[in-house]
């Protein structure tokens, strides 16, 4: 209540239902419908990310296999030719040796026997020479690389390409410089007010009321702009990135008063004319009017809904970005604790 001589306020704000409200509601419905869609394609790019996971190693070992099965093949077929050399160096030195025997027996004594010998030996030796020259084939080296490169702090091999936290958390935080003062809600109030004009004393034959019916809007906002990495908490287990945001705020109060309604001056029988009021009289009610909408906007429910706009709507924000570095993510936004 304000007092000013005999002219006295009283002013009461209660929260509206309109079309605005309504399409904040359906906004929020609009939101958490999406928050489930968005969950049920994360659920379905993690179960498509483990069945692709599964087919890579299985290719993997599949393709392990196949290198030690050729590995084993080329090292028996080296062992076979390694033990076909040995043979054809015995067959040839066993050939000069005939020559040798050969020459003993023949009519041309014990000198044919040396030079038959000799071109043995050297026949033999030329023979295991070249046998010996035959280009080994050395095996090629295994592939040891998995087919998925690995990083040292990625959470999570993306097909060809990994990522880690700090891009999650970096494409909240980039978003997030953006939003100094995000509007989550306005709330619209009518402010019920009463100015009463007493008369010669303070009878109420003498008196006057008037009722007017003010307009207003309380507007909410949240500021993102300091929201640093130790506000979001990557887990890699649940594939969630959580986000803390601070409470909403009641940003401004705006009065409407071109959608005043003022009701017919009651008077006391004895009292005549309408109320006048005096410049300190108008700046009197207009103090009762915001005083009136701070004190209802103010209150501890609007102040929750506020805070529930604030995660769905920086939800919308955010979730985009966590799906175009991952589609397995999803966003988990909460207002921090006091």
């Amino acid at each position: 209540m304000a007092k000013n001589s005999n002219v006295s306020i009283q002013a009461k704000a209660e929260t509206l239902e309109n079309e605005k409200t309504k399409k904040q509601k359906k906004e929020a419905s609009s939101i958490e419908q999406q928050m489930k869609d968005a969950e049920k394609k994360a659920k379905q790019a993690r179960k498509e990310a483990e069945e692709e996971k599964k087919r890579l190693e299985e290719e993997e070992r599949k393709r392990r296999e196949e290198e030690e099965k050729r590995l084993e093949e080329e090292a028996k077929q080296k062992e076979l030719e390694e033990q076909q050399a040995a043979e054809a160096k015995a067959q040839l030195l066993a050939a000069g040796a005939g020559l040798a025997a050969s020459a003993l027996t023949s009519k041309k004594g014990i000198g044919s026997f040396l030079k038959g010998l000799l071109v043995g030996l050297i026949i033999g030796a030329l023979g295991v020479f070249f046998l010996m020259r035959r280009p080994v084939q050395v095996p090629e080296s295994p592939d040891i690389n998995p087919v998925i490169e690995e990083h040292d702090i990625a959470i999570e091999d993306n097909g060809i390409l990994g990522f880690t936290a700090a891009d999650l958390q970096d494409a909240i935080l980039g978003e997030a410089s953006e939003h100094q003062e995000l509007i989550v809600m306005e709330q619209p109030l009518s402010i019920q007010t009463s100015i009463t004009q007493a008369g010669l004393g303070n009878l109420a034959i003498f008196s006057k009321v008037k009722n007017i019916t003010y307009y207003g809007t309380g507007v909410y906002t949240v500021d993102l702009s300091h929201i640093d990495a130790e506000h979001i908490a990557v887990d890699e287990d649940a594939k969630t990135v959580t986000v803390r945001i601070p409470h909403a705020v009641l940003q401004y109060i705006n009065p409407d008063l071109d959608k005043t309604e003022f009701e017919d001056t009651e008077k006391g029988l004895l009292a005549f004319s309408d109320i006048k009021l005096t410049t300190e009289d108008q700046n009197a009610l207009q103090i009762a009017i915001r005083d009136a909408m701070k004190e209802r906007l103010e209150k501890n429910d609007l102040f929750e809904q506020a805070d529930r706009l604030a995660e769905l709507k920086t939800w919308q924000i955010f979730q985009p970005l966590i799906t175009a570095v991952s589609a397995e993510y999803t966003v988990s936004v909460q207002v921090q604790e006091d």
